[in-house]
């Protein structure tokens, strides 16, 4: 097997602890876990299969996962050895800027990424949740210094939640970008 697509729905535990030990996932180059499978369970079974497919995997998709700091800390060892990995989306998850550092950090090794949708920062927002655009760009820069400090990224996009009226996500890549409202 070389695509695994479990999306829009609350993935079990037991389902995940299960998965490193198919044989058929020592191949994997695609893994989309995103739309709130990750919400609700722990991921030391996520770990171990990114683990398992560390040599193979190309594309790893986390979108909207309820995956906070202290969930993407159990991760980032076993992400950090992705030696594969091109195409890594993490966009709309809830973290910090300390926590986006760290991410970034453990991304260095990883010479093959081509593609990075991080999310903005908790800090970008207001304590109402609304996108404060002046912060966002400055903490977008920022990110994106300690980036090329640590490496060369080819496209790297900070992403924002997507905006209640449009449902269109704002983002920054080398300035930030509108959405259509």
């Amino acid at each position: 097997m070389e695509t695994l697509a479990l999306t829009y729905g609350s993935l079990d535990e037991e389902d995940l602890k299960c998965l490193p030990w198919y044989p058929s996932l020592s191949q994997l180059k695609q893994l989309n876990l995103s739309h709130g499978a990750l919400r609700f369970i722990r991921l030391e079974p996520l770990r171990a299969l990114l683990e398992k497919v560390a040599a193979t995997l190309q594309t790893l998709f986390l979108v909207d996962c309820g995956i906070g700091y202290s969930k993407l800390r159990v991760i980032l060892p076993a992400l950090s050895r992705c030696s594969q990995l091109s195409t890594f989306s993490f966009c709309g998850n809830l973290i910090s800027m300390a926590a986006l550092e760290n991410l970034l950090r453990h991304t260095v090794g990883l010479s093959k990424l081509s593609l990075e949708l991080y999310p903005a920062p908790l800090e970008s927002y207001d304590t109402q949740g609304a996108l404060c655009w002046g912060r966002f760009a400055e903490l977008g820069a920022e990110l994106m210094n300690t980036l090329r400090d640590l490496r060369q990224p080819k496209i790297i996009v900070f992403c924002t939640v997507p905006c209640p009226r449009c449902g269109i996500r704002a983002s920054y890549d080398l300035e930030p970008s509108h959405c259509l409202c």
